[in-house]
C-alpha cells in the first residue's frame, strides 16, 4: 500500500508531499518532496491508495448559504460560530479543547480553495473521507498520539529546529516500524506531510473517528477531520 500526505498551502512554496510504501511490516517514507505544484500533486495522488490533505475539504453550511442569500438581520456570538465553523470543528473543540483554524474568515481559506481544486479535479464527491482521500489536520493527529503539536513551525529558529528533530523521534519511539529520513525534521511542512501520510494510513484502516449519524450529511458537503483513535498498524 501507499499513503501520500499533503501539506497543502494556497501555493507550491509552502506546500510539501510525504510518500510511505508500506511492506513488509515496515513504513518506508520516501524523501518529502516540496514546493509541489498542482501537476505535481495530481501525479502523486494518482500512484497512492489513500492520501490526506491538510486542508478543509468544504465550508459550513450555514456560510455557503448565507453567502447565496444572507439571512441575518440581527448580529450574534452564536449566529457568527454557525458561520465560522464546521461540524467537524465543533467536534474537534469537544474532542481536544481546541478550535481549527475557521475556512470562512481565517487565511487557512486560500488552501481550502486550492483542495477544492483538486477534489474537482479527481472526482470527489464525498468529502467524509471516501476510502481515497482524507481531511486530516496533522497537529490533531500529534495530540491524539500524545505528541507535542506546538513551537515547531518557523524554520530557522534554534529552538524550532530542535522541536521538529524532537518530534520526528517521538514518531520513531510510537511506530518502531517507521523509517523516514532526518530531512523531515528539516522542514516543518514536510513534518506535517509525514504526518498526514500516516493519519492516512490510520483512515484507511478504520484508525480515525467517523463522522456519527447526525453528522454525517454535514461531513459529505463540510469535510470531516480524521482524528487518528490509535496508531496506525504497519
Amino acid at each position: 500500500m501507499i499513503t501520500l500526505g499533503i501539506d497543502l498551502s494556497s501555493q507550491p512554496t509552502n506546500t510539501a508531499a510525504s510518500v510511505i510504501d508500506w511492506e513488509d511490516g515496515r513504513a518506508i517514507a520516501r524523501p518529502p518532496c516540496l514546493h509541489c505544484t498542482d501537476e505535481d500533486l495530481l501525479l502523486l495522488i494518482d500512484g497512492a491508495d489513500a492520501t490526506g490533505i491538510d486542508a478543509p475539504f468544504g465550508w459550513p453550511i450555514e456560510f455557503v448559504a448565507a453567502v447565496n442569500n444572507w439571512p441575518h438581520d440581527t448580529w450574534s456570538q452564536a449566529g457568527r460560530d454557525r458561520l465560522r465553523f464546521r461540524e467537524t470543528d465543533r467536534f474537534v473543540r469537544t474532542m481536544q479543547s481546541v478550535w481549527p483554524l475557521s475556512v470562512s474568515t481565517d487565511t487557512i481559506a486560500l488552501p481550502a480553495m486550492r483542495a477544492m481544486s483538486l477534489l474537482k479535479k479527481c472526482g470527489v464527491t464525498d468529502r467524509s473521507g471516501d476510502g481515497k482521500f482524507f481531511e486530516v489536520y496533522p497537529a490533531a493527529s500529534l495530540r491524539a498520539w500524545s505528541m507535542t503539536s506546538r513551537g515547531y513551525k518557523e524554520a530557522k529558529k534554534p529552538e524550532c529546529i530542535d522541536a521538529r528533530h524532537r518530534m520526528l523521534a517521538s514518531l520513531r519511539v510510537a511506530m518502531p516500524w517507521l523509517v523516514a529520513p532526518d530531512d523531515y525534521a528539516e522542514d516543518a511542512d514536510a513534518l506535517d506531510s509525514l504526518v498526514a501520510a500516516l493519519t492516512a494510513r490510520a483512515a484507511s484502516q478504520g484508525r480515525t473517528i467517523q463522522p456519527g449519524s447526525s453528522q454525517i450529511d454535514a461531513a459529505k458537503c463540510e469535510g470531516w477531520i480524521h482524528i487518528p483513535s490509535g496508531i496506525p498498524e504497519p
